[in-house]
């Protein structure tokens, strides 16, 4: 298990409760901030190269956490990224004009242009412009597809939503239907990492708490906070694009 530093009360279930709401990349932020080698990164001075090494472009501060952070992924790890091209037009051609967008937006630049996160960690969509700026005023702005898949096509949604009305509607994150699973197993991390012991889990997460010879008269839930360890050791050495790709969990 992770010697990282704890970043949650993991007694605490509301603490977890909001990534019942969430989809892959809050959680691939989430594994990613707990690990030690991210959360030692953080002292390093040469920001941009200890964040090639997690797949990012930026490196958000670990102790936010993905309702707060802005991790600007890589397309090497981020499959939901769309690449597109901007140039300037007439009032009438513009599709797109950053001065309408509420959403929170971070920026790098690199001399492969510009990377754009709007939103967070939670709700984020990335966009990296090849050629052009969205900096100057409204653009004509065109996107190209590599792929049609569904990952892809929910990309656009949303990017056509956050151009005509410069917001989001909670229908355009939808949330995973194993999110509930996934933050109890982060919980359970977590509660590993303050030195609970399985039974301490049990008790906190299945009310076992009064049972006498829990190993007997409990052995459901002792079963079951077995899984959640045996997974939340599993999760603790995803890489983010697992997350992110879907091959993981």
């Amino acid at each position: 298990m992770s010697t990282g530093r704890l970043l949650a009360d993991w007694r605490d279930a509301s603490t977890y409760e909001w990534l019942d709401a969430c989809g892959r990349p809050a959680f691939a932020w989430e594994w990613l901030r707990r690990r030690p080698d991210y959360q030692a990164a953080a002292g390093e001075a040469d920001a941009s190269s200890s964040a090639a090494a997690f797949g990012l472009r930026n490196r958000p501060p670990f102790e936010a956490d993905a309702r707060a952070a802005r991790p600007v992924w890589t397309a090497a790890v981020d499959p939901c990224l769309l690449i597109a091209t901007a140039q300037s037009c007439s009032t009438r051609d513009c599709n797109f004009d950053l001065g309408r967008v509420r959403e929170g937006r971070t920026l790098t630049v690199s001399a492969d242009g510009e990377h754009w996160l709007f939103g967070t960690a939670a709700r984020p969509l990335r966009l990296d412009i090849v050629s052009g700026s969205l900096c100057g005023g409204p653009v004509a702005l065109t996107v190209h597809v590599a792929r049609l898949d569904v990952a892809a096509l929910v990309a656009v949604a949303r990017l056509i939503a956050l151009a005509r009305e410069g917001r989001w509607r909670r229908s355009h994150f939808p949330a995973e239907r194993r999110a509930e699973r996934w933050s109890q197993v982060l919980r359970v991390h977590d509660a590993l990492l303050a030195g609970a012991s399985q039974r301490d889990i049990a008790d906190a997460l299945f009310g076992t708490a009064g049972v006498a010879n829990w190993r007997v008269n409990a052995a459901p839930w002792r079963r079951r906070s077995q899984r959640l360890v045996e997974a939340a050791r599993r999760a603790a050495m995803s890489e983010p694009a697992d997350w992110l790709g879907g091959a993981f969990p």
